[in-house]
């Protein structure tokens, strides 16, 4: 069973019913794998659908989160800002990626989860994090 965490891209294709994306997500259910929606992507997701007037998608969305597990930003467990921190000490040195995109990767990391992206020349800077491309075939 695999722990993967979804980054906003993904959920979009997911809400567009995207084949490649969905036969990925429909192998990963029927392996029972965990599905994980950071709240960082919540955010990123319902901010661009409410700004958009997507009431449709949003309630698919909002179906679709609930029947995930959810992994949060904890204000009392500081261990996945240190992990934001570190990966953005590490990347000030060379190409920075959006603040968003660091707290993703750090959680997935914190929650031992691979993070499903079709940004993976963006996620590819940060250093030891698994990632996976369901857009690839």
């Amino acid at each position: 069973m695999a722990n993967y965490c979804l980054d906003s891209n993904v959920v979009s294709d997911i809400l567009r019913q995207e084949p490649t994306v969905m036969k990925h997500l429909n192998e990963a259910l029927d392996n029972d794998d965990n599905l994980f929606i950071s709240s960082i992507v919540y955010y990123e997701i319902v901010r661009g659908l409410k700004a958009a007037g997507k009431t449709r998608m949003l309630k698919d969305f909002k179906e679709f989160y609930d029947n995930a597990k959810h992994l949060y930003l904890d204000r009392d467990d500081l261990t996945m800002i240190d992990k934001a921190i570190e990966i953005y000490i590490l990347l000030h040195k060379g190409q920075m990626i959006e603040d968003n995109d660091i707290y993703i990767a750090a959680i997935s990391m914190v929650n031992g989860c691979t993070l499903v992206t079709s940004n993976t020349r963006h996620f590819s800077r940060v250093e030891g994090l698994n990632f996976v491309n369901w857009r690839a075939a």
